[in-house]
């Protein structure tokens, strides 16, 4: 069994993620470690713990690094809201954030809950050679941990990220946002030596979501399901203010991998982050002309069976909410 740990930012897209993963029996689920991005940090961690505990996600949540390596913090705020996900509809209920706390320290008999980065350390020492990190944020908390103990960078099985782009860029014409909110991490991450995946925004623009499928959700009726439609609803409306035109799906796209990798095609290449361009910064630059003109040090997936991968997703996710 697949052992996984997930660093992420909630962000919509990243509930869609966690929920697949809850759904995976393939896997073992050992803990979230959460970092600033789509939002700050006490916004993106209130996400998550709202997330475990109204869809009863049996696993540690741990807040992480509250700011990037270097530069000015960015968010995604400006589309996705102030909470990092908007709804159309009722706003999924707030937890007491220190009964929450409490609970887990209880659970896991110890006090007080760790960092994230720590929790994370402990966790690669404690399965060497078994963990796969899935990373769907910036990589500050990634970078932070390498930073503080070199030594887990060979104890660490496999990293799969979204992030990147092999073409254009999102938050940039050239960067995608998990990239550019924090591009000297990500540099420090893909000069580790760690086997990398890539999923950036070439492949996950081909993993289109409709509003049939918010429909899919909201036509199940539980509480649950009407949480995740009024979100669903609003995250399909970034691109079109009647939700009538195809949305991307970014985060869960990893976790579909997981899922179904014979889904999914990749090319080996040498990615380097920008981390200095006036106009290209967090671009991450591909050389597929490899080994001829550079050493591979990441798998970027290129292309994906779109359909049946949006099947497979909301297959797992109606299967969560029923």
């Amino acid at each position: 069994m697949q052992k996984i740990w997930l660093d992420t930012d909630p962000g919509f897209d990243d509930w869609l993620a966690m929920l697949m993963l809850s759904a995976n029996l393939d896997v073992q689920w050992l803990g979230v470690s959460v970092v600033a991005g789509n939002a700050p940090l006490a916004t993106t961690y209130d996400n998550a713990l709202r997330i475990r505990k109204h869809y009863h996600l049996d696993v540690p949540v741990y807040a992480g690094c509250d700011a990037p390596l270097a530069g000015a913090q960015e968010t995604a705020q400006c589309i996705l809201g102030a909470d990092g996900m908007a709804t159309t509809g009722e706003p999924l209920p707030t937890v007491d954030i220190r009964q929450s706390e409490a609970e887990q320290e209880a659970r896991e008999q110890r006090s007080p809950l760790p960092h994230a980065v720590d929790a994370l350390i402990e966790a690669v020492r404690k399965h060497p050679g078994e963990l796969t990190l899935m990373c769907i944020a910036p990589m500050t908390n990634i970078a932070t941990a390498l930073q503080r103990a070199p030594d887990i960078a060979a104890q660490i099985r496999e990293i799969i990220l979204m992030g990147g782009s092999a073409d254009q860029g999102n938050h940039t014409a050239a960067a995608e946002f998990n990239i550019f909110a924090d591009p000297e991490a990500a540099d420090i991450v893909f000069n580790a030596g760690i086997p990398l995946r890539m999923f950036g925004l070439n492949l996950c623009r081909q993993l289109l979501v409709t509003s049939a499928e918010v429909q899919q959700v909201r036509a199940l009726g539980t509480p649950r399901a009407k949480w995740l439609a009024g979100y669903f609803d609003a995250y399909l409306r970034i691109r079109s203010a009647d939700g009538s035109v195809p949305m991307p799906m970014y985060d869960p796209a990893v976790a579909i991998y997981l899922r179904r990798p014979e889904l999914f095609s990749f090319k080996p290449a040498r990615v380097d982050i920008e981390v200095q361009g006036r106009l290209t910064r967090g671009m991450t630059v591909c050389e597929f002309r490899v080994p001829r003109r550079a050493e591979a040090n990441t798998e970027v997936a290129m292309t994906v069976d779109g359909p049946r991968a949006m099947e497979c997703m909301m297959r797992e996710l109606l299967g969560t909410l029923s």
